[in-house]
């Protein structure tokens, strides 16, 4: 599945509305959602260090900051960095095997492979020629497969048949992408941050 883009994002929250349901300093606990339908609401809580979204597009925990609404709020438009918010993460699912990625990968170690060879070498010549196929080969094979299939792929790379080229430290290499919910519940956090702020911004002072 792809990732959603912020088009869609703002398709699928067009008609949703925010309620407060708790607003005491860094103490928060906002429900995002349609007022017609459950589907697609989420829930956001923070406490200091803590950030919780809840809902229908899944759950996440997030901690770095006392107030992260400071951290997730963006200095313009609707920015999301999955990558380093990431690293913040306690709970929840923010990856998944991905063949593309994985078999990207692979292609990669081929690109290094070759690089440190001497094509003017006959022998060399050689092993150029039977790493590609045996990389063509292994791509061809695992297009399509799962992470289990494709890892008992790697575990079975015999390193003399591909001119030389080693898989055996393969699984420091990248082969997951970030999930679906995941990147919108990114977008979700940045839009409530958004719908909070503007109604703070209408509060009439007591």
């Amino acid at each position: 599945m792809s990732h959603p883009t912020l088009e869609q994002f703002l398709k699928d929250v067009a008609h949703h509305q925010l309620t407060v349901n708790l607003d005491q300093d860094v103490f928060r606990d906002i429900t995002i959602a349609n007022p017609n339908t459950m589907e697609m609401h989420y829930n956001i809580t923070t406490r200091p260090g803590y950030l919780m979204i809840t809902g229908d597009m899944g759950d996440f925990i997030f901690q770095r900051t006392n107030d992260m609404f400071g951290f997730f709020r963006p200095q313009s438009g609707y920015y999301i960095n999955p990558g380093y918010w990431g690293e913040k993460v306690e709970a929840g699912v923010i990856s998944e095997f991905d063949i593309d990625t994985a078999n990207s990968s692979v292609q990669g170690y081929l690109t290094n492979f070759l690089e440190d060879l001497d094509l003017s070498d006959p022998e060399d010549r050689e092993k150029s020629k039977q790493a590609l196929e045996a990389v063509t080969s292994f791509i061809s094979g695992t297009q399509g497969s799962g992470e289990f299939d494709f890892w008992n792929e790697i575990n079975s790379w015999d390193a003399d048949e591909a001119g030389g080229m080693d898989l055996t430290d393969f699984f420091e290499a990248p082969t997951t992408k970030a999930t679906f919910h995941y990147i919108w519940c990114c977008y979700a956090i940045v839009h409530a941050i958004k719908l909070y702020d503007a109604h703070k911004s209408n509060e009439v002072p007591a």
